[in-house]
């Protein structure tokens, strides 16, 4: 059989190390996932939407740093990708999209399902192109793949019906994937001015973003240098595992008192590999080095003094050597104390003899991690579920979190559940998903017990949307429509083919889990969490010196979101009327 620039696009794929494709097939990808089935070095997941599809390539791309792949086919099919494919341009995962299109000689006309998909599209891809001829698709097709490894995001590729199945026209040369190899780092210049600030500060500390991805021995030898505490932005949270007495917790209304903390009182920031968007939490009028690969993203959040464009571990590891040791411990001992009293609150707070009959959802995100593999990788779904994470699980060396961090999409914990699985299917991977998130798109747990993914799928089952009810009441409105009506997530997940159950009373979590952890099959626990655990920022998250400009509006939404979720708890349980 002649070939087919399928085989040839396949054969890019397979030069970068593919090897599944998540989508659903039709119409003008037909020819396409015929070729993968001829092919045999790819498996084709069928997803029951597209958006999942695109969340596990997302997902993929966000644990390997390879190529995730989906596709979907004319009109509705490849629309339905765009909000993962968000996910992955917010998160800078290399993913390819491959969408069908109509005729060429229909384009413009109106046709059935006709949508111009490279408009759509511009806005959230790196490299966005419609193939019109045979000739080109190749070329194209290499420039796609190059643009979303290098520039890290999303690439999207149309294909007309009567494009996509043509064979292969003679090219002069067989195409490959090029990539820059080349490690950026600052100038001597600039490095210089940037450790001499660092020196002449009598405390330094340092906040680290999901940049820092394998640059964590050279971020303790900067901190060790400096005597300076390593905060973390919410993607940055498995750079350094949590026993480290450098790592000292995350910021924002997610993270921790100490960790707001170190950044208010320090007289440097060094701040590296993070696009933390909250500027009300960083601080003004002090020295701020920042070191980002983007050079885009510098000075974007807070003003910075000193810039350092350049690859994490190759600029920490030339800075350590310029570096004069600190001496003076004060400044670092007095946030591992406050950290000390942060982990004896959260630990009384994730007891599970806390309540004898009510579920406490911090009981069920503590114990997952301490019972979890070393190597485990958790998915934190969008809501309350990501306070729990972000404040419960303290990651050991190997482990792994991973979500929506920055696009924010509801629903995302299943779908990246099943990319990660399916990129080890021997490695365990837990999921924490709001019944919320988890109803958008639970179709597709019947995917995972098709391809044999084992996920564990923690259901915070609290029959709402907790987290807009806490939004919208420290906003000054009553509680409305915010309440769910939820199937039994335990019987459907046994329906799928997988297995479930419904834990209610504390006593129930710890069996559940080890009988999940040792299960092969997908497992699915739905846990009726208290629907009333209240989600406060850190004890005195308010913003202090340096933040005029935002300080005031931030202090106010802490006392607001402060008062209001405490006299809402005292009237559900004095009242019961709400």
């Amino acid at each position: 059989m002649s070939r087919t620039l399928c085989d040839e696009l396949l054969d890019l794929l397979h030069g970068v190390c593919v090897t599944q494709i998540f989508g659903i097939t039709g119409d003008a990808l037909n020819p396409f996932v015929d070729a993968i089935r001829r092919d045999g070095r790819f498996e084709w997941i069928t997803v029951r939407h597209e958006e999942v599809g695109a969340f596990a390539a997302s997902a993929q791309a966000k644990l390997s740093g390879k190529l995730g792949v989906c596709c979907g086919t004319v009109g509705p099919g490849g629309l339905h990708l765009v909000n993962g494919l968000y996910d992955a341009r917010r998160d800078y995962a290399p993913v390819l999209a491959i969408t069908g299109q109509v005729a060429e000689a229909e384009i413009g006309n109106q046709y059935h399902q006709e949508v111009d998909l490279v408009s759509v599209f511009q806005d959230v891809c790196v490299f966005n192109q419609a193939v019109r001829s045979p000739a080109q698709f190749v070329r194209v097709a290499q420039q796609a793949i190059q643009a979303a490894l290098d520039k890290g995001g999303p690439a999207h590729l149309t294909i007309p019906v009567d494009i996509i199945g043509a064979k292969l026209p003679n090219l002069d040369a067989k195409r490959s994937i090029f990539r820059t190899s080349k490690v950026s780092t600052p100038t001597d210049e600039a490095l210089n001015a940037a450790v001499s600030a660092l020196d002449k500060a009598k405390s330094v500390t340092i906040l680290a973003g999901a940049g820092c991805a394998g640059a964590s021995a050279a971020l303790i030898d900067v901190a060790e240098r400096l005597q300076a505490p390593i905060t973390h932005a919410l993607r940055g949270t498995d750079i350094v595992p949590y026993d480290h007495p450098l790592w000292i917790g995350g910021i924002g209304h997610l993270g921790t008192k100490q960790g707001n903390d170190a950044l208010d009182s320090c007289e440097a920031l060094l701040m590296v590999g993070t696009d933390f968007p909250y500027r009300a939490f960083l601080p003004n009028g002090i020295d701020i080095v920042q070191i980002d690969v983007r050079p885009e993203n510098i000075g974007r959040r807070c003003p910075v003094t000193h810039a350092l464009v350049g690859d994490a571990n190759a600029t920490l590891s030339r800075m350590a050597e310029r570096l004069a040791p600190k001496s003076d411990t004060t400044f670092l001992t007095s946030i591992q104390a406050a950290r000390e009293r942060w982990d004896e609150k959260m630990d009384a707070k994730a007891a599970i003899e806390r309540s004898s009959d009510v579920i406490h959802p911090q009981a069920i995100a503590r114990l997952a991690g301490n019972l979890a593999n070393d190597d485990a990788i958790f998915v934190a779904d969008v809501g309350t579920v990501t306070v729990w994470a972000a404040r419960q699980l303290r990651l050991r060396r190997g482990q792994r979190l991973i979500g929506c961090f920055n696009h924010g999409s509801l629903g995302v914990g299943l779908p990246a559940a099943m990319g990660a699985q399916s990129l080890d299917r021997d490695r365990q991977v837990i999921a924490f998903c709001g019944d919320g998130g988890f109803a958008m798109l639970m179709a597709d747990f019947v995917t995972a017990v098709r391809y044999d993914l084992p996920v564990i799928i923690i259901v915070f089952n609290n029959e709402k949307f907790a987290f807009v009810e806490l939004e919208m009441q420290a906003a000054g409105y009553p509680r409305f429509a915010t309440d769910l009506v939820n199937p039994n997530f335990a019987n459907f997940a046994t329906d799928c083919g997988g297995h479930g159950e419904r834990i209610e009373k504390p006593d129930e979590i710890e069996p559940a889990l080890k009988r999940a952890f040792a299960s092969r099959k997908p497992y699915l626990i739905d846990a009726a969490v208290n629907p009333d655990e209240l989600v406060l920022p850190p004890e005195n998250s308010t913003v202090r010196r340096g933040r005029l400009r935002h300080g005031e509006s931030q202090r106010t939404l802490d006392r607001t979101w402060t008062r209001l979720t405490r006299r809402r708890l005292w009237t559900i349980n004095r009242c019961h009327c709400i």
